[in-house]
């Protein structure tokens, strides 16, 4: 064999390892640009950025109060290397249970429509409560604040129950005895919003948990005491600063032993999980 032939098929297989090579990088250049390409369309050129957001039909809440919420909670969200809105990386868990809480709402869930559209199916809940004072039957916002007087078929609804022709449910308002200094103007601020919300949220807990009570009765928004008229018209004492579940689980506990209800003249005490007072 000529040696020159020898080096020159040497050099052609080198420089078909080249040209392979070459291509080999050629081509992982040419992927990290799609790549990159793809992920700065995905997260950074605002192409799934959210643009519109669906709020369906609303009865109490404000569209406006809805859209406010989504804002602010997702500004809130920490630092990511993709804009806020990004639909793609939106935790839709996340933004249902803080609009949840912070719209005071039953229940909230979330959709993403690609590539920009947020929909949302909002639960409402009562955000108000009639508090009666002396003759005046006032409605409450959330909020704590006097709406105006209540009317029509509130107001019947909401006497109906004092007079005991009728007792609490989920379609009603709630009733709240509460005796106060002054007239009920509107404008007025009868108790903070977390003290509405608890009986708001205590009054709805009951019904659902099957206590058959009237309206409830409290002292001051601050008392921890709350009486519950019962069917028959003796109080069930309710501590609104205390939980729940096992002041319901010993009413129900009690009321499952068929107890002589016409030997109550006043009330029915469960404060003490357990225990039951009567007296």
């Amino acid at each position: 064999m000529d040696p020159r032939e020898g080096r020159g098929g040497m050099f052609r297989t080198r420089r078909r390892e080249d040209q392979r090579t070459g291509y080999g990088v050629t081509i992982m250049i040419v992927a990290g640009f799609a790549v990159t390409g793809w992920l700065w369309f995905l997260f950074m050129s605002g192409f799934l950025d959210i643009s519109s957001i669906e709020t369906g039909e609303l009865q109490t809440l404000n569209r406006g109060e809805v859209m406010t919420e989504v804002d602010r909670i997702l500004e809130e969200r920490s630092w990511k290397p993709w804009h806020k809105k990004n639909l793609l990386m939106l935790d839709t868990e996340m933004l249902a249970t803080s609009l949840k809480d912070r719209l005071f709402v039953d229940q909230v869930a979330v959709e993403k429509s690609y590539p920009n559209i947020l929909r949302l199916k909002i639960k409402e809940r009562q955000r108000s409560v009639v508090v009666v004072s002396f003759e005046q039957y006032a409605l409450v916002d959330s909020t704590g604040i006097v709406t105006g007087d209540a009317t029509e078929d509130i107001l019947r609804a909401s006497m109906d129950r004092v007079a005991a022709r009728a007792f609490a449910d989920e379609l009603h308002l709630p009733v709240v005895v509460m005796k106060t200094a002054d007239p009920l103007s509107q404008g007025f601020q009868v108790a903070k919003p977390e003290q509405i919300r608890r009986w708001l949220d205590t009054t709805r807990y009951l019904v659902l948990g099957g206590v058959r009570f009237r309206f409830m009765k409290v002292e001051s928004p601050e008392s921890a005491l709350t009486r519950f008229v019962s069917e028959r018209g003796y109080d069930i004492y309710i501590d609104l600063t205390q939980p729940l579940e096992p002041q319901l689980m010993t009413y129900q506990a009690y009321m499952k032993t068929k107890p002589d209800e016409t030997k109550i003249a006043e009330y029915l005490d469960v404060r003490v999980p357990g225990k039951v007072f009567v007296r």
